[in-house]
Parts: C-alpha cells; sequence; structure tokens
C-alpha cells in the first residue's frame, strides 16, 4: 500500500483507442514530487521541439500530487500541461485549476493522466476507477460548457460525477482556449483547451472510490489542523473571504498604481471603485464556494439584481478575468464584466488572453492603424459593450475578424504587420494583468523570465505587496526588510528566484497558493511537515526547496531547445521604456537591463544566452539535460551572432 502518491499514471492513445496503466517508481516520485513536476518532467521526456502542438504526438496531461485529496488545507488542485499554441515559438505550457476534479481522479487511482493521439470523432472519457471508456460525444460537441456538463451527467446518471471539458473555444482550436471543470474552474492559460479540442475530446469525467493513505495519521492531522487555524486568522485570507480576489482593486489602482486601464496604457482610473471587492460583495455577490479541502473559500458566484442583465447568475468572475474583459478593454461597468465572465467561462476562452486581443484590436483602432475594412465594418471603441458581447462571441466560434483574434494578439499583429508595440505579450504569450511598474520589480523579472510568458504565478513573490503583514519574514528569508519595497532593487532576483521555486513545489503537491504564496500562512516548513506525514518519509524544506529549483530549471530548458534564451526574456516595451503616465507611480519604468542579469547570476543561468550553467543543472540532478542542451547552446549563439 502507497502512501499519499498513488504511484499510477495512466495513458490514454485516441488514436489507437488503447488505455495503458503505468508505474510511477519511488525514484521518479521523490525527484519530480507530483503535480506540476510529474507533468513537466513528462512533456520534457515525450514531446521534443520538432512536435507541432495540434499534432497527435503532443501529449495533454493531467497531474495531482500526494496532497491531493487529503485533509491538507486547499490542496485540491491539478496542473494541466502540454506543449502551448500560444507561444512564439509554441512552447512549454501549463495551466492550473481548483475545484474538485483533481482528488477524484486521485480516488480513481491516478496521479496522472496522459493523453495522446487524436479521436476519428469527437469523444469523451469515463474513468470509473479502473474501468476506462472513450465514448462518443458527437452529441455534445458544439454544446457551451454548462450544457455538455448536464448532458454528460444525465448519460452517466450521476449528478456528483466531476468533469473537465471544452466548450467551442476549444473544439474550434482557439489559441487561448481553456479547459473548464465544475462548470466555472478554469485551466486558464496558455491554450490547453484547444490541444484538447486538437485530439477531438470534448471531456474527461471522473469518478473514484479509493482513499488516499496517509502514513502517520495523527500527526498529519494535527499539522494540517494548525495550518488550517493559521489560516483561518490570517488576514489577506480573511479579506479573500470577504471579498475574493476583487478585493485587489483598491489597492491595484489607488495605493499602488498597476490598474490595466486601457491595454495598459494607465495603471490608474478615479473610477476603479467600481469594480472594488466592497461593491461585488454588496451588490452582485450570490455564495461564496471553496475547492476540496480549502478553509479559504474565495470562489464567488455573482448574481446580476438590475440592468440589461438582471437575474442572471454565474460563477466568478476573479480579479484576472474581472480586469481582462473590464478596464484592459475600458469597461468599468461591474454588470457588463460579470456577464462578460459567464460567456467566456462557457465558450470556455481564457479571460486572460481574451481580453488581450480584444484591448490590442482597440488600441489599433484608437491609432488609426486598423480600419474598418480591416474589421468587417465593426468600430473598435474601448467599453463598447454591445461590441464586446460580440466579438467574444465570434472569436470562440472563429467568425470574420474573430477568427484573427482567435490567434492571439501576437499573432494578429503578424497577420496585419503593425501594431507589434501594441501586443503586451512575452514569448508570444499575453501578459496576465498586471503591470511592474507598479506591482513590483520581483513580478517584473518573473514575466520576462516565465515559463509561459508574463504570468503573474510565475513566482508569485507577494512578499513585495504583503511582507509587512508578516514581521521578520523577508529578512529572514532574504536577509533584509528592504526587499519587501516594491519598486526597490533590492534583494529582488533572490526573491523571485525563492518564490518561483516554493511555487512549484506548492503546484507539484498540489497546494494552492493562496495558502504559501499570497498569505504565508503555510510556510515551506509546514508543506515538508504534511507531505513527510503523508508519504512516510521525511522531508526538509531544503530538500522540497531543491526539487522546486530542479522543476523550474527543467521547464527553462524546454524553452532552450526551441532556441528561446536571454534575447527574448523581454517585458513589453511599454513597462521597459514609457514610464506610468498618472497614478501612484507616476514616472516610474521597470529596470529590466539592470535587474536580469542579477537574476541570472543568482539563478545560476549563462548571462549570455540566458541558459542554465552545465554546472549547475548537475547540481540539480538533471546532468542528462545539462549534455542534451550542449549543441543548442551553440545553436543559439549562432542565433544572435546573426542578429
Amino acid at each position: 500500500m502507497l502512501n499519499g502518491w498513488k504511484g499510477k499514471r495512466l495513458r490514454v492513445n485516441l488514436s489507437e483507442r488503447t488505455v495503458r496503466i503505468e508505474d510511477i517508481d519511488g525514484a521518479y516520485r521523490d525527484k519530480w514530487l507530483g503535480g506540476r513536476g510529474f507533468n513537466s518532467a513528462l512533456l520534457y521526456q515525450e514531446v521534443g521541439p520538432e512536435v507541432d502542438p495540434f499534432s497527435a504526438e503532443n501529449r495533454l496531461i493531467f497531474g495531482v500530487g500526494p496532497l491531493t485529496g487529503t485533509f491538507a488545507p486547499s490542496s485540491g488542485r491539478t496542473t494541466v500541461t502540454a506543449k502551448s499554441p500560444m507561444g512564439s515559438p509554441p512552447g512549454f505550457g501549463d495551466s492550473s485549476m481548483g475545484g474538485h476534479w483533481g482528488p477524484e481522479l486521485k480516488y480513481a487511482g491516478y496521479d496522472q493522466l496522459v493523453i495522446q493521439g487524436k479521436a476519428s470523432h469527437p469523444v469523451y472519457l469515463f474513468i470509473d476507477d479502473d474501468r476506462v471508456e472513450i465514448r462518443d460525444a458527437r452529441h455534445v460537441w458544439g454544446k457551451l460548457v454548462p450544457e455538455a456538463d448536464a448532458v454528460i451527467k444525465d448519460e452517466l446518471g450521476n449528478p456528483d460525477i466531476h468533469i473537465a471539458l471544452i466548450g467551442p473555444a476549444g473544439e474550434n482550436l482557439v489559441r487561448y482556449a481553456c479547459i473548464i471543470n465544475d462548470v466555472y474552474r478554469a485551466a486558464g492559460r496558455t491554450g490547453m483547451g484547444a490541444v484538447m479540442g486538437s485530439k477531438n475530446l470534448k471531456a474527461v469525467a471522473v469518478r473514484g472510490t479509493s482513499p488516499v493513505y496517509i502514513a502517520r495519521p495523527d500527526e498529519f492531522y494535527s499539522i494540517c489542523a494548525e495550518a488550517r487555524d493559521r489560516l483561518k486568522s490570517d488576514l489577506m485570507v480573511q479579506l479573500l473571504y470577504d471579498q475574493g480576489t476583487w478585493m485587489l482593486t483598491m489597492p491595484a489602482n489607488y495605493e499602488q498604481g498597476w490598474f490595466c486601464w486601457k491595454n495598459f496604457q494607465e495603471g490608474y482610473h478615479p473610477d476603479a471603485k467600481l469594480l472594488s471587492g466592497e461593491n461585488h460583495r454588496d451588490n452582485f455577490l450570490a455564495h461564496r464556494e471553496g475547492c476540496f479541502a480549502c478553509p479559504i473559500s474565495c470562489g464567488r458566484f455573482s448574481k446580476i439584481r438590475n440592468g440589461k442583465y438582471a437575474g442572471m447568475t454565474t460563477g466568478g468572475p476573479e480579479y484576472e478575468t474581472l480586469t481582462a474583459v473590464g478596464p484592459k478593454i475600458g469597461l468599468l461597468d461591474p454588470a457588463s464584466v460579470v456577464y462578460n465572465n459567464k460567456l467566456v467561462n462557457e465558450l470556455g476562452l481564457d479571460s486572460c488572453s481574451c481580453g488581450a486581443a480584444i484591448g490590442w484590436a482597440m488600441e489599433c483602432w484608437e491609432k488609426g492603424l486598423l480600419s474598418g475594412g480591416d474589421t468587417g465594418g465593426l468600430a473598435l471603441e474601448w467599453g463598447n459593450q454591445e461590441l464586446i458581447d460580440k466579438l467574444i462571441n465570434m472569436i470562440a466560434r472563429r467568425e470574420g475578424f474573430g477568427a484573427i483574434l482567435a490567434e492571439g494578439s501576437y499573432r494578429a499583429a503578424e497577420h496585419f504587420g503593425f501594431g507589434q508595440e501594441f501586443t503586451m505579450t512575452i514569448k508570444g504569450n499575453d501578459m496576465s494583468q498586471d503591470d511592474p511598474r507598479g506591482l513590483g520589480f520581483a513580478f517584473g523579472i518573473g514575466f520576462a523570465t516565465g515559463r509561459r510568458g508574463g504570468d503573474h504565478l510565475q513566482g508569485l513573490p507577494c512578499l513585495e505587496l504583503t511582507g509587512s503583514l508578516y514581521p521578520g519574514l523577508v529578512k529572514k528569508l532574504l536577509g533584509t526588510d528592504e526587499a519587501k519595497e516594491r519598486l526597490s532593487q533590492i534583494k529582488k532576483p533572490e526573491m523571485e528566484k525563492y518564490s518561483e521555486d516554493l511555487k512549484a513545489v506548492g503546484d507539484s503537491l498540489t497546494q494552492c497558493s493562496f495558502t504559501h504564496s499570497w498569505s504565508y500562512a503555510v510556510l515551506l516548513e509546514d508543506m515538508a511537515k504534511m507531505l513527510s506525514a503523508a508519504v512516510g518519509q521525511d522531508y526538509d524544506a531544503t530538500q522540497l526547496l531543491k526539487i522546486g529549483g530542479r522543476i523550474v530549471h527543467l521547464e527553462r530548458a524546454y524553452w532552450n531547445r526551441l532556441l528561446v534564451g536571454r534575447f527574448e526574456d523581454k517585458n513589453p516595451k511599454r513597462f521597459t521604456s514609457e514610464p506610468m503616465p498618472s497614478g501612484p507611480n507616476k514616472g516610474t519604468i521597470f529596470p529590466e537591463d539592470e535587474l536580469l542579469p542579477r537574476y541570472y547570476e543568482v539563478r545560476g543561468w549563462d548571462k549570455e544566452t540566458g541558459f542554465p550553467q552545465p554546472e549547475v543543472l548537475k547540481d540539480y540532478g538533471i546532468s542528462d539535460v545539462a549534455e542534451e542542451l550542449k549543441p543548442y547552446r551553440e545553436q543559439y549563439l549562432d542565433k544572435i551572432k546573426i542578429s
């Protein structure tokens, strides 16, 4: 009997219609931990630089960790990984989703699900413990997420089955389509839903009955109960319960100046309070909901009580969505924002990239680059809700001008041959709604070097936002309290490195970032204690951080094999050369040229190429990766000499 882990990988080949169960041995578990670590290692091993994201050779990988399905607080997340269709070039892709689907996969007996090949027609998987069926899905192809979810549950005769599925956006291979589970929980970033659609896979329904065994149950319960008590008394967690991630609007705009108004043209708007957590709580909140084993309950369900959309209810939105389909495209009306959230969820679109594509187009229209002849007669005016509603649907169904925006802002600019300066992208992937000119310089380092482009979840170094709430922690970790100042350069490379390694650990266990990278109520030492008691093998914080670093370096190596390195580690020029025009950070730019070389030094990456140094990879126990990267390093040197 295995404790914590299940030690099993379920592999489904849709082309051959075969199902195989593989063992995940102890050495592999110890090296990669679970969840994100398992997924990144398998992607690196099986999906090489030559594989097209939409080919049958790509893998769609779902991974959970040794704490998934247990009493560990907020341990219900799932990592979904594949080669992404979003990057330039297409590169590493993963996304994390909450809800209850991941624990159900664990109860069915698996730490990982790997899907390869392509079905000859639309299908869905039904995993019922050790019984796995590939079922016809032609009757649900084309349906919105809630409709398809309801039909499949009715067909299987169990409303409590958990389903991860795609909407029309994934079916139509919109490059930033997402995967939705439990109707409202999204694996949003990097186009995982498009990869799923390319395989003609509509859904994965899971039911499991096998328990997760704990090696030292009394000790495990005590550690987890103590962590839960700390979470419940934590100020940040209390705010999350009260207001959800809408709580970020007021400080982001009025105190810190990173509110993404009109495609990041500004970091401040005087009326941002319309999208405050207080306004949502008092006027739109239907009820709160937590993911599996969650004592935080940051999830919102919204109800619009007045106006055009009166009576409509939906899950969410959270901050990244409300800003992506709100202020980023010039919209501050909260009812419209809530409605747009419902649209992107039901169609299966990543709200971040959807808002980015529309925001890019609106700025191009504003600057006179796009005309009605380019857009099919659409006038792309900021904040026009009727237009936004139409564009979101056109994108998901690849209709007219929407088919161009469905490629993402980077490829849309390539299509037209202009507007590249208005694509807020890194490595071809759209930014989350976070501006390093105000959010913080450690975040900016993570954006530039991130494994999935400009995404705040690369490292989530929230100590530079909330460090003052945890006396002594910043000094303990980094040697000085000055590191917590958002716009200071002091120890920011070290902060980002620590945050990235910690985040890789949390994503591999799998445990929600709000426990360890937002609130800091659960420290790395606590995570090590939980893991040790769960699996019966003792780990300490240093060991876990080493595993996290190994995962980060492997993901970097994935990009390096695609000849992506130092010269692709760049924030949008808006952040590095255009001073913030107004608000609390007026005049600020992100000092990329000063910080990135220091980050490379801290990471052990070559300053000329941005590749990890061979001796560093060997120290992390992946000397085989060091050997494999040698020819790619030489090719990259040739590439940068030519350019």
